[in-house]
């Protein structure tokens, strides 16, 4: 049978799609593995680093950052002069230099809990062992996402059966629910840390074991329900931290008082979904296995008690390991743009491959570093939780770094350690 004018090229343009689409889908996936791979390598070290250097990380966390954004945007300028690769490098020079001045009298008091917190963890080495396996889920789960925006751009743009609005709520989704199956994985391995934290701090054997069962069954809901809600919280809160009412006088007194009855009853419905939804959740729920509202609302309590409210304000460590996470996932986005430049296969039909590539690296690298980092971000609340609660008994079985705290608390922190052994009752 012979063909009719044109149908033997629609069918052969109709393969050669096929064949394009699952190259990239394939270059996709190499790209994501072998950026993930760098980033677990770098991050391993970093966090060798770390556990090394804990009197001096923060110090040299700072440094190394300043020249690592140093670095970064140095090879953007030699591989894409003209993109935007050696500007990210740039901008993050800038702001970890200025950081740096604004938090260096507070990094004696930053250094004294993380020394504290990475001796508990050299003590339970199998902390380690679980951050890096779920440090590799995340690296599956990375990689089955970006194959499955990649496959949706291209449905979505060659079809072109759907709408601009279908395609945004699609896409939006799609990004929930990467940003929470990341934040469960990063929690589970935050609980796991803060009950073992939990049992060396009252000088008992490890609870490893039994707090991870603990964090992935009978914890699991909590630490779901709070994946998805502590962070959407916490944004709400430093929103309406200026509506926050102001009962200075006014000449409009009518106005005033409308507006400040609904400044209030606003702020107040924050704060009450913020003291359930707070970070310091899950380290209840790791340490005296709370549910999640009720975990919040003991974390608070207990801070309010001692005075602390403004103390644990204080995320200098977080921020610290946000910067270095910010920095590997940088180096990962470059280390992404040169395997572009060597490969000679396009990544995607999106016509910007220094974008898609660097976009992928550096979403990986954060990604994967921020939960292996998670093991010390989450010690680090646990010290301050049972140093609150229970300072007697820290001082009982680890005397040196209890004395090491105490100096550094009373230093930054001048009061703050007046009232002794309040949380008790608390727990």
């Amino acid at each position: 049978e012979e063909l009719g004018p044109g149908e033997g090229i629609e069918d052969d343009d109709f393969l050669d799609t096929n064949v394009k689409l699952v190259l990239a889908h394939q270059n996709i996936i190499k790209m994501a593995y072998t950026c993930g791979a760098f980033a677990i390598i770098v991050s391993a070290l970093a966090l060798a680093f770390m556990m090394a250097m804990s009197r001096r990380l923060v110090y040299v966390a700072l440094v190394l950052s300043i020249g690592v954004s140093f670095t970064w945007g140095t090879i953007g300028i030699g591989i894409s002069p003209k993109s935007f690769v050696p500007i990210t490098g740039i901008i993050a020079l800038m702001l970890t230099v200025g950081y740096m001045f604004v938090v260096w009298d507070r990094i004696p008091f930053a250094s004294a809990n993380l020394t504290t917190a990475l001796t508990g963890v050299r003590d339970n080495l199998g902390l380690v062992g679980v951050a890096f396996f779920f440090q590799f889920l995340a690296l599956v789960c990375s990689i089955y996402y970006s194959f499955t925006v990649v496959g949706l751009h291209n449905v979505f743009h060659e079809n072109g059966a759907y709408d601009d609005q279908t395609i945004v709520v699609v896409s939006l989704l799609l990004l929930v629910s990467y940003y929470w199956t990341y934040q469960v994985l990063r929690h589970i391995v935050m609980v796991t840390v803060a009950g073992t934290i939990g049992s060396w701090w009252f000088g008992q054997p490890s609870a490893l074991k039994e707090t991870f069962t603990t964090a992935a069954f009978y914890n699991f809901g909590s630490i779901c329900k709070g994946s998805l809600f502590v962070g959407f919280v916490q944004f709400l809160r430093q929103i309406t931290e200026g509506l926050r009412p102001n009962r200075d006088d006014s000449a409009m007194m009518c106005f005033y008082e409308c507006s400040l009855f609904i400044q209030e009853k606003i702020v107040n419905c924050v704060d009450n979904l913020a003291d359930s939804f707070t970070p310091w959740a899950f380290t209840y729920v790791g340490l005296y296995h709370y549910g999640l509202k009720e975990a919040g609302h003991k974390a608070n309590e207990l801070f309010e008690t001692r005075g602390w409210s403004r103390i644990v304000t204080d995320d200098l460590i977080s921020s610290v390991l946000a910067m270095v996470s910010l920095v590997i996932g940088g180096l990962s986005g470059s280390f992404a743009v040169i395997l572009q430049a060597l490969d000679g296969h396009g990544l995607t039909s999106f016509g910007h491959p220094v974008l898609s590539s660097f976009t992928i690296g550096f979403v990986v690298g954060i990604v994967l570093s921020t939960v292996l980092f998670s093991i010390i971000d989450s010690s680090v609340c646990a010290v301050i939780v049972c140093f609150a609660g229970s300072p007697v008994e820290f001082h009982r079985n680890h005397s040196e770094l209890s004395h090491e705290m105490r100096n550094a608390w009373k230093e930054v922190w001048p009061g703050s350690l007046d009232v002794e052994n309040v949380g008790a009752g608390l727990v």
